[in-house]
């Protein structure tokens, strides 16, 4: 059976001319970045309080990875991520 790892935390989607030009809903599956880790890791975002997150916004989402994928010590309090699809940086966040 698959492990899972559910984090909360505060994201900001960006918005510009490089950033994603539609809101996503819950299931929503980004790569993302950690600081010092050798991989990106896909995580499904789940919204709280919100049917959409549109470019521009800032707020809080649980995020749900699968263990193992990258070392457990990079999901602890204070630890600031990006995600993205593909190449471009489409928003920021930080764990709660």
């Amino acid at each position: 059976m698959v492990e899972l790892i559910n984090i909360l935390a505060t994201i900001e989607l960006f918005s510009g001319e490089q950033s994603r030009k539609t809101p996503f809903k819950s299931g929503y599956r980004p790569l993302f970045n950690f600081p010092g880790a050798t991989t990106k890791i896909s995580g499904s975002i789940k919204l709280i309080g919100a049917d959409y997150f549109s470019p521009g916004s800032k707020g809080n989402v649980e995020i749900t990875f699968i263990k193992g994928m990258i070392d457990d010590s990079y999901f602890k309090t204070g630890v600031k991520f990006t995600f993205d699809e593909g190449r471009d940086i489409l928003g920021e966040g930080e764990i709660k």
